[in-house]
């Protein structure tokens, strides 16, 4: 699997343009979307790194497996099971979502995953490069390990990919829900009144998952990011759907399975819907 030359792209946000922009340099790149419309498009990239790029562009509806050597869905978690439906698993598919709802989805269908570091945001099809990060994928199954050729995306192989979107969900489910609902930088939960909140969330956490997530890890995150305004921030800005559902809705629910009591992540997933149901 390290002849990869095809590599398709579900997913035309911040992530998906991020990625495609910089793979383009060594592989042939398309990028699918909700358009009809075939086409060719041009990739502005500004922030920590610059370029452009242009990439084929397709409908996901026309989707054909064989015509790529790997898949990366970077679509919201919500998309994802309609983004992969055209797709068997025969080439390899990392779903790279928010949150630990897809795990079983991936596994029942034999696909992969993958945790986004990087920070970036999108202006139409100018995309800035807030923070450099690494993009980590990983197997639940048997898959031998793909490697990709260096470039700013940092594609690094994990052998325990789980403990990896763990702790990502962790950072995420203490970070969005906060810097959504004050309306404030993710730098803001290393002072008070937030990092007492922060520290709340982190003590719900940690009984539901057998993975050792330290605090440190969380701060390490806050800090490297301080400058960044959240993904869910920005989703309830705009006005879009969040993904307080994948990310809060499956701890809530794992903690009711394992009869373990939490009263603040279910107050912040009911209080994000309804600044959601008020946008």
């Amino acid at each position: 699997m390290n002849s990869i030359k095809r590599i398709g792209i579900i997913g035309n946000g911040a992530v998906g343009l991020l990625m495609a922009s910089v793979l383009a340099d060594d592989y042939e790149v398309t990028i699918y979307g909700r358009s009809a419309t075939a086409s060719e498009i041009l990739i502005t990239r500004t922030g920590v790194t610059e370029g452009t790029a242009r990439v084929s562009f397709r409908s996901s509806q026309v989707i054909e497996e064989t015509e790529q050597d790997v898949f990366f869905v970077t679509t919201k978690a919500h998309q994802a099971e309609e983004a992969t439906a055209r797709l068997s698993g025969s080439v390899p598919v990392f779903i790279c979502s928010n949150g630990i709802a897809h795990l079983d989805y991936a596994k029942r269908r034999g696909f992969h995953v993958g945790v986004i570091e990087h920070g970036v945001t999108k202006h139409g099809d100018v995309i800035e490069h807030r923070g450099i990060g690494r993009i980590r994928i990983g197997s639940m199954t048997n898959l031998d390990p793909i490697r990709f050729a260096d470039s700013p995306l940092h594609i690094t192989w994990e052998e325990d990919i789980e403990q990896v979107i763990v702790e990502k969900l962790f950072a995420n489910a203490i970070i969005n829900p906060i810097t959504a609902l004050c309306r404030v930088p993710n730098g803001a939960l290393a002072t008070a009144p937030y990092r007492e909140i922060a520290q709340s969330i982190y003590d719900e956490l940690l009984p539901l998952f057998k993975q050792d997530v330290p605090y440190a890890y969380i701060d390490s995150i806050i800090e490297r990011t301080a400058n960044n305004r959240s993904s869910m921030l920005r989703d309830l800005e705009e006005g879009r759907t969040t993904e307080v559902d994948a990310i809060l809705k499956p701890v809530i629910e794992k903690a009711e399975k394992m009869q373990v009591s939490i009263t603040v992540i279910p107050l912040l997933h009911k209080l994000i819907q309804g600044a959601s149901a008020s946008c």
